[in-house]
């Protein structure tokens, strides 16, 4: 009983991970301009993060765990970035639902 009942939920776990449709180049690229964008503001908030090393080879060296968590938070908004932006379907940056007008400078004729 035990065997058959472990079969049927092994079967039930194999068949949520069938193969789902492949993307289409449009989602691709979607995707490719999200990771970008996500990429650009990483590196533009924690250029201080980024030039720092961990130091892991020296024999004494000493464990930064805080440096550790900042790192993996940066990383955190970064895949949160880049999944908002695949929801939202690349539509740019929004306030509470309501996208954000460029400024631009508006000249009297």
């Amino acid at each position: 009983m035990k065997q058959i009942f472990l079969a049927a939920l092994v079967c039930g776990i194999l068949a949520g991970c069938a193969a789902s449709a492949p993307e289409t180049t449009a989602q691709q690229a979607d995707d490719a301009t999200c990771t970008a964008q996500a990429d650009a503001a990483y590196n533009a908030q924690n250029t201080n993060l980024l030039g720092r090393t961990s130091q892991n080879g020296l024999l004494y060296a000493p464990t930064n765990h805080v440096f550790d968590a900042q790192r993996m938070g940066s990383m955190s908004a970064r895949d949160n970035q880049i999944q908002q932006c695949e929801q939202d379907g690349n539509a740019g940056p929004s306030v509470n639902g309501v996208p954000v007008v460029a400024p631009h400078i508006v000249q009297s004729p």
